[in-house]
């Protein structure tokens, strides 16, 4: 795969995630083990299934969400990776 596909295959799944969530988020995070619950901390969330996404990668530990959540946390629009 070429440099510019892979460019254009992640604009794809930034397009997708974009239409989907109500404001742009300008922090991401990555949950680790244990963290969570800190998604269920968001406020007005939308949780966007990684198999949604395109080209997005489906999780690979059991037990891990697998969603990307977008919300707002102590007034900061935030987006979260929740499972690998």
């Amino acid at each position: 795969m070429s440099n510019l596909d892979l460019f254009q295959r992640a604009g794809e799944a930034a397009d997708a995630i974009l239409a989907a969530i109500p404001e742009r988020p300008r922090i991401a995070v990555v949950l680790g083990s244990g963290l969570g619950a800190l998604a269920d901390r968001l406020g007005d969330a939308v949780a966007i299934p990684y198999g949604q996404i395109p080209d997005f990668p489906r999780p690979s530990v059991a037990g891990h969400g697998g969603h990307l959540i977008a919300g707002r946390l102590s007034g900061a629009d935030v987006l979260i990776l929740q499972g690998r």
